[in-house]
Order: structure tokens, then C-alpha cells, then sequence
């Protein structure tokens, strides 16, 4: 039975989809709808899964107008071979005329003039008739969807099922959650989750066929006791399979489980062992229940429990991809470049959600709000750090890599944190100090203390004398040699005195940092920003920077993750010029270091190029990035929880920018500034959308700082970088509704000015307008349905106007043209486009249609800080 199944999937032709989905309407009667963005998202992960559905292509269609979306349903229905299986679905409005004939609503759809305006029932239907592949299924996720014309054709050798979601009189319905947030429609999510999650194979062969995801979804819909009714009409011989159904877990047997529970260490010690051998089965269904018990067994209280289970399921990922449903190796197979198309968001934990009142943001505050995140469109979240640490410098200095620190959470609060974030396909990535610890780190005591044991090689040593400092400080400088009066000789340290630099010639301690790196790779993290990366060696006679023995062990991390975690990604935060920075990817044909960096020295020079009301700084910087390999990508951003570092800057350039941001001392640190990103923007709307735009579309993945979806501001009454890191603004409510605390008790003030302050800043007032969070969110969603701005290639387009800067980004068949006015004053500008001759511009927020493009130099114009996102459809 299950052959002929397979067979069944490997018929000849190609496994086609296309999601046709349509959330925003000019239209004032027609509401937006929130579903149809993530009903395909959901589409795609599902049917493109090569271990589920096995579609590819799975096309999205997105907020399309009229002729695009006419165009793209007749080429995928008539260019379709015999063989083919098809699987089409539309989501979005339903709209019926006088006469009770079916329209699909586009974004430029007037429900007065449905005629010229939307895509009739009638024409999706005539290209289904008139398409050749015998194996077709069609899903309409809209209201009055089973106004549907029914078939005028009889072969015998068609297997065709049209799947309507409600009735010809009957409304679809959006879902939402508790709190009131928009979730996929109850159909479409019901429909792809009985796949995703095998519920729908109720015969349990092992297989969905498409009536079974039918079932499944209309079983739910009949719980949840809406008024909706969905019909199948399905021509179909025997069953049209649609998806392979996931391994499901079985059980543990009973003497294993009762081992696994045991109040004592050295029984579930032995139940690993034994869950262990469940690894080697050739049953897919005992290896993926045995996965799953290890993965519970990762957070066990007991270290030497999660050691002993962290270490199978490496052992078992070293040579093996089978896995869980969440599990990130499968995530991995799915896409491996995912990280090229991802929207980061930068949290810092203690300062985004208290979940016990205790005025300290933690990890359950952060699993609180990870629908707000998800609703953002955010896929992966980059965490400050959460290790143990005395918090001399922000958690940065590091007492214990192997423990998270006690005031965000316990071990289990992070394994869960992990679990519901990949549940919501967002991703999580740590901060990982690699170049020192805390003076209060065991190491360091053990190391101090005796200098002939294990550890007293663990640091950078000099036996000199108490006044014989071999380096003295100067400034701003934090480097040097300090004094420790227990081991009397100097330790080295490139940061505070409180963080000692680790002795990376010791192979025990690349060994350690190595287990570290695995430690959190087992409980599933999905990588690490490596901070101070450049720093991990010294060398007399050099500045210690990007020495050739710190990309050697660069090279080893890289190697280790690809053997043992694949899909996990290495970051690199390197503040130097393009061409320097570059080298943390490694080769620059293989990418042998790090799967990304952070391009630093991008972000000064945008404010340059806003205060000169000239582009040069910024397309200076994009001219000189060097080729790179394709597994690598630059990481864009505005600001993050550090200053708005200038070290890349010359003398003249850095004094200009001190004199246009910073025009107080306080705003101001010896190498950057201390302020957000509104308040560098004067909280101009127009330009922190300009910004947003620019860091959405320049090559790369942008890293968005948390806060500044809504523009908060900073408080430069607290020292450093603190300045930056005030608690997230939730509501107009007591603290921001960031803590039930007293406000005398909150790790940091909220802020609470007039312009900046909670009472007017906050998601919950954002949520409800046409606001900068709204713009935020709807700027990640296009380019998250564009893949040309996350693995594009990208060109600049020669403009007459210098305060003008345009940039086409293409990949495949999409190309979209960037335009963005660094003036303050609207500006005109022509484009030298010949190339793209004879295409028509398609604004994409709102499918506005510009003049052709001809042979001479295109115009445009734009408003003060305006900016233009045109698809050039071919």
C-alpha cells in the first residue's frame, strides 16, 4: 500500500502550488484582512516541506492587482503538462453582484464596478477547464465561496477537487486568539495544520490525501460552531494524495518511562542510555519518540541528566536529519539559507516583558509576547545575554555560559521558550561573548588562585611586578594589563578590568568554548552572535584584531556546527570598513567562517548621507562591498543596544556627526552616540519610514532593535548604554505595562516624556492607527513575499539628482526598483532604466501603476524623505 502511495507522489510531472492571497484593499468597504498573509505562509511551509508535500514551486501571490493576478492563474493552469498535480488557493474577499456571480476581490477591487475591477469566478474556472493536468485542486478560502461555477467538462481521466470554505450565502471567517490577535482563517489553518501535523491521516497509512485535509478541516469548523459551511466536490477514482503525513511520536515503554520520571539521577542517567538505543532503530516512529524524550530530558535539573542527553542527540544529528517536526534539522533540509531571508529582531530580555512582577524583563515575559513578535513578522529573534553573569557590563561579562542567569528564568523557561518560538517559526539566536569572562567566573577564581593547576593557563598572564604594568592605559581605553594581588602578575584584558581575556592558545580553553557552543546548540538554540569575535587572540607588536589563529578557530566553530547542527548560523559582529569585515566570512568562495556579519559601517554613514542630503556616503559603502559567497549575508540595522559606534569614520566625518546628533556632551561616547533611532531622526515620521525602507531593502537581512517599531526614545540620564535599553512601551497603563512592579523596583525607569514617554508611545495606541508600528509591519510582510530583497542581487541606478539614490534588487524573475530621497525637500530625479525598457512600474504598497519605462532617462518624484518600492513585472 504505502509503495504504491510513494508512487503516487512521483508521477512523472511536477508538483505545482500557487497561493493567490489579497489582504489590503483601497476600497473603504472592503476591510483588510489580516489571514490571507499568513494563510500562504502557512501554504508554502506545508506543501514545500520536500519531507511533506514536496511542491516546487510554491508560488505566493500577494496584495496583487488585477492584470497580474488574471496573468499568473491562466500561466499556471494552461502551461501545465498532463502529468502535473496542481494545488491552487485563494484567500481573501469574496464578493457576489446582483446576480449572485462570484468575484474575487484584488487590491484595486471597487465593489460598485466588480466587472472590471476583480477576478470573476467564471474566468478562474475557464482556465481550469481549459487546463491538461489530469490531477488539479483548488481551494477557496473567501466569503461566499461556494458561489463557485461548477465544472462544464466530463472527462473520465480528470482528477479534479474544487474545495469551497463556506456556502454561496455564507461569510468566511478570520480566527483569533484570546488576546484578540488575528490568526490564519479557521479553514485554511485547520486544512494545512491536519497535514503539517498528520491529524488529517485518519486511516493512519501514512498519507493525506486531499479529501482527508478536507475532513479534517471541516470536523474543526464544525466544533468551533461558526456558521460555516465548506463543500467538496471531488471527481476523483481512488483518493488524490497531497502530502506525506510526519512521523508521529509513539510511546515509551512503560519500565523506560518510569526510569525516564524517577526521583533519582542515576535512573533517568540510565533511561538516556536506554531511550538512547531507540536511535538506531530503522522504525521512524521510535526514533522520532525517542528524539522527543531526550529533547525533554535536555532541560532535566540535573546537569549530569541533560549533559548525558544533550550528548545522544548530537552524537545521533551527526549523522542523521531524521527528526521531530520542529526540529531544526528538518527546518534546515526545508530551507538552508533561511537566515537570507529572515527579519531579525534584537531583544533585550530583561527589558521587553516581566512575567513575575519583579521589575527584571525574563524569558516567560518573552514567550508572553511572542504572538505580538510573530504578528510583527518576526523569524528570528537575536537575545542578549542570558548567562549567568554579576552584570557589570550588561551580562556581557559572564560568570557561568553553562547557566542562565537566575533573575530572567530557569533552564526550563528557556528549553520552553525555544519550543514555542520554533511552534511559531521564529528562530532564536544568543549572544555569546567568546573573547573573555567575569573576574567572578570559576575559571578565573580557580585560575588566580592556583596558577599550577588546570585553569591557571586559562587566561592571558604576565609576571610582573605590581608597578611594572606592561601596558598603560591612556583615555577612553579599556585595554590593558591589570594587577591581581592574589596571583600577583598582571592580567590581559581588551575590555573592562572585571573581564579578563580568555587564553585562546590553551587548547583547554578553545575545547571549553567549544563545549559552550554545543551546550546551547543541543537544547536547540539556532546560533550565536559571536561579540568581540576579532579578539581572540594576542600577538606582540599588534593590535590583537582579526589575527590569522582567530579566523583558524573561526574555521573550527564553523566546521563543528555544519557537522553536528546544520541550519544553525554563526554571526559576526566586526566593527570595521566593508573590506575588512568581509574577512569573518572566510573564503570567499566557500564561506568557511561565518554565515553572516554585521556591516557596521553601513549605519553612520546613512545619517551622513541624511544631514549632507547626498547619497555618496551610503552607495560609497555599497560600491566597495566585496563579493561574497553565497551561504553568506551582511546583517543590516539602525541601532542595537550599543552606541551608534563611529570608529569607521574618519576625524572629519566623526566631528560632523557629533555636531549634527549628539549637540550634548551626554549624548555622546568617546567612539559613537547614545541615542536611538527616533530621536536621530528628530522623530520625523517620514524619516524613520525612509530608514526603516532603507534597511529593509539594502543588501542583507535587516536586525530591527526592539522599540523601534514604534519609535521610543532613549533616557540619557542613565549612564551608557542604558540610555538605549529602557523598558519595552506595551501600553499607556502603570510601567508601560511592561511590569506589575512598583516603578521604584523596574531594572530600568520607563520613559516618561512628552514626546517619547509611555503615555503616548506605546504598541497598544499603535496597534489601533495608521501608525509606525502598522508601516513596520507592513513593510517586513512585503519583503518577506519578496526573495528578491533576501537573495537578490543588487545594481545601482544612475540618478541625475545627488540627494536621489536608486537601486534595483532582483532575483529570478522579480525585480524591484529602490528609490529613496536623502532630502528633507521633495526632489526630482531621472533614472537611467533603458535596461528595463517597455516595463510598467508597479508601486508595491498599494499596486499603483507608473508610466511605462521607455529608453530615455526615467522620471520621478519624490516627496521630502519619500521613498519607492516598484516592482518591474517583465
Amino acid at each position: 500500500m504505502t509503495e504504491a502511495l510513494g508512487e503516487d507522489l512521483r508521477l512523472g510531472g511536477h508538483r505545482r502550488a500557487l497561493a493567490v492571497a489579497t489582504g489590503h484593499y483601497r476600497h473603504p468597504s472592503l476591510p483588510d484582512l489580516e489571514s490571507p498573509a499568513r494563510d500562504a505562509a502557512i501554504m508554502r511551509r506545508v506543501l514545500s516541506d520536500p519531507l511533506l508535500g514536496g511542491f516546487d514551486p510554491v508560488g505566493i501571490l500577494y496584495d496583487a492587482d488585477l492584470v497580474t493576478v488574471r496573468e499568473r492563474i491562466y500561466d499556471f493552469f494552461v502551461s501545465a503538462e498532463p502529468d502535473d498535480f496542481l494545488f491552487a488557493y485563494f484567500s481573501g474577499h469574496g464578493v457576489k453582484d446582483a446576480d449572485g456571480r462570484l468575484y474575487l476581490a484584488t487590491i484595486e477591487t471597487d465593489p460598485e464596478r466588480l466587472l472590471p475591477s476583480a477576478v470573476p469566478a467564471e474566468y478562474i474556472r475557464d482556465c481550469l477547464d481549459r487546463c491538461r493536468a489530469r490531477r488539479v485542486a483548488i481551494v477557496l478560502d473567501c466569503c461566499y465561496a461556494g458561489a463557485f461555477p461548477r465544472s462544464r467538462q466530463q472527462r473520465g481521466d480528470l482528477e479534479r477537487v474544487v474545495i469551497v470554505a463556506a456556502g454561496a450565502i455564507q461569510r468566511a471567517h478570520e480566527a483569533e486568539d484570546e488576546s484578540g490577535q488575528a490568526l490564519p482563517s479557521v479553514f485554511g489553518s485547520a486544512f494545512f495544520e491536519g497535514i503539517e501535523t498528520g491529524a488529517a491521516d485518519g486511516d493512519g497509512n501514512g498519507w493525506v490525501s486531499v479529501r482527508e485535509a478536507f475532513d479534517h478541516a471541516r470536523e474543526r469548523l464544525l466544533y468551533s460552531g461558526r456558521d460555516q459551511t465548506p463543500t467538496i466536490d471531488s471527481r476523483v477514482g481512488g483518493d488524490l494524495w497531497i502530502a506525506r503525513a510526519p512521523v508521529r511520536p509513539g510511546v515509551l515503554p512503560a519500565d523506560v518511562a518510569a526510569l525516564m520520571h524517577s526521583g533519582r539521577v542515576a535512573a533517568r542517567v540510565m533511561a538516556v542510555e536506554e531511550i538512547g538505543l531507540w536511535l538506531l532503530s530503522a522504525d521512524a516512529i521510535q526514533v522520532a519518540t525517542a528524539e522527543r524524550a531526550l529533547a525533554d530530558l535536555r532541560a532535566d535539573p540535573a546537569e549530569e541528566v541533560g549533559l548525558a542527553a544533550r550528548r545522544a542527540l548530537a552524537r545521533h544529528r551527526g549523522t542523521s536529519v531524521v527528526g521531530l517536526a520542529e526540529d531544526t534539522a528538518r527546518a534546515a533540509l526545508r530551507d538552508p539559507l533561511w537566515y537570507k531571508k529572515a527579519v531579525f529582531y534584537e531583544v533585550r530580555v530583561r527589558s521587553f516583558f516581566d512575567s513575575d512582577g519583579d521589575g527584571v524583563g525574563d524569558l516567560r515575559g518573552l514567550i508572553n509576547k511572542l504572538d505580538y513578535l510573530s504578528w510583527l513578522g518576526v523569524t528570528c529573534l537575536t537575545l542578549s545575554p542570558v548567562f549567568g553573569s554579576p552584570l557589570h557590563d550588561d551580562g556581557y561579562d559572564v560568570d557561568d555560559f553553562l547557566a542562565i542567569n537566575p533573575d530572567l528564568g530557569t533552564r526550563q523557561d528557556f528549553v520552553e521558550l525555544i519550543d514555542a518560538a520554533h511552534r511559531k517559526d521564529i528562530r532564536v539566536v544568543l549572544d555569546l561573548v567568546l573573547n573573555h569572562t567575569s573576574d567572578q567566573h570559576e575559571w578565573f577564581r580557580q585560575s588566580r588562585s592556583d596558577p599550577a593547576g588546570p585553569y591557571g593557563d586559562f587566561y592571558v598572564w604576565r609576571d610582573t611586578g605590581e608597578a611594572e604594568a606592561p601596558y598603560a592605559r591612556s583615555g577612553g581605553d579599556t585595554r590593558g594589563w591589570t594587577y591581581d594581588p592574589v596571583r600577583r602578575a598582571h592580567y590581559w584584558h581588551r575590555f573592562l578590568a572585571a573581564e579578563p581575556d580568555l587564553n585562546f592558545d590553551n587548547p583547554a580553553v578553545r575545547e571549553a568554548m567549544l563545549d559552550v557552543v554545543r551546550h546551547w546548540l543541543d537544547l536547540g538554540v539556532d546560533g550565536y552572535r559571536l561579540v568581540s569575535a576579532p579578539y581572540l587572540y594576542e600577538r606582540e607588536d599588534t593590535s590583537g584584531e582579526g589575527l590569522t589563529e582567530t579566523h583558524d578557530y573561526l574555521k573550527r566553530l564553523r566546521a563543528e556546527v555544519e557537522k553536528l547542527y546544520p541550519g544553525r548560523i554563526l554571526m559576526a559582529d566586526a566593527n570595521r570598513r566593508p573590506t575588512d569585515a568581509a574577512a569573518y566570512f572566510g573564503d570567499g568562495v566557500s564561506g568557511d567562517e561565518c554565515h553572516m556579519v554585521l556591516c557596521t559601517s553601513l549605519i553612520p554613514r546613512i545619517f551622513l548621507a541624511i544631514r549632507r542630503e547626498n547619497h555618496q556616503p551610503v552607495s560609497d559603502v555599497l560600491t566597495r562591498l566585496p563579493a561574497i559567497a553565497r551561504s553568506c549575508q551582511w546583517g543590516v540595522f539602525l541601532r542595537n543596544s550599543d552606541e551608534l559606534s563611529l570608529a569607521s569614520l574618519d576625524e572629519r566625518e566623526r566631528a560632523y556627526l557629533f555636531r549634527e546628533y549628539a549637540t550634548a556632551p551626554r549624548m555622546r561616547t568617546e567612539t559613537g552616540i547614545r541615542r536611538r533611532l527616533a530621536p536621530l531622526a528628530d522623530n520625523e515620521r517620514s524619516l524613520l519610514e525612509l530608514c526603516t525602507a532603507l534597511m529593509m531593502s539594502l543588501p542583507g537581512s535587516p536586525v530591527l532593535y526592539y522599540g523601534d517599531e514604534i519609535g521610543m526614545g532613549d533616557n540619557l540620564m542613565l549612564r551608557g548604554g542604558d540610555s538605549v535599553r529602557t523598558p519595552m512601551q506595551w501600553s499607556p497603563d502603570r510601567n508601560a505595562g511592561f511590569s506589575h512592579s512598583e516603578p521604584d523596583r523596574l531594572i530600568l525607569p520607563v520613559l516618561m516624556d512628552s514626546v517619547y514617554g509611555y503615555q503616548a508611545t506605546n504598541v497598544e495606541a499603535q496597534r489601533r492607527s495608521r501608525s509606525l508600528l502598522h508601516f513596520t509591519r507592513r513593510i517586513i510582510e512585503l519583503r518577506r513575499h519578496n526573495p528578491a530583497f533576501g537573495v537578490g542581487g543588487f545594481e545601482e541606478v544612475a540618478s541625475t539628482n545627488p540627494a536621489v539614490f536608486a537601486y534595483i534588487r532582483s532575483h529570478q524573475a522579480d525585480q524591484v526598483l529602490c528609490v529613496v530621497n536623502f532630502s528633507r525637500f521633495a526632489q526630482s530625479a531621472r533614472l537611467d532604466l533603458a535596461g528595463y525598457a517597455n516595463r510598467t512600474p508597479v508601486e508595491a504598497f498599494g499596486g499603483s501603476r507608473f508610466l511605462p519605462i521607455g529608453h530615455e532617462p526615467y522620471p520621478l518624484n519624490l516627496a521630502g524623505h519619500g521613498f519607492y518600492w516598484l516592482n518591474l513585472p517583465a
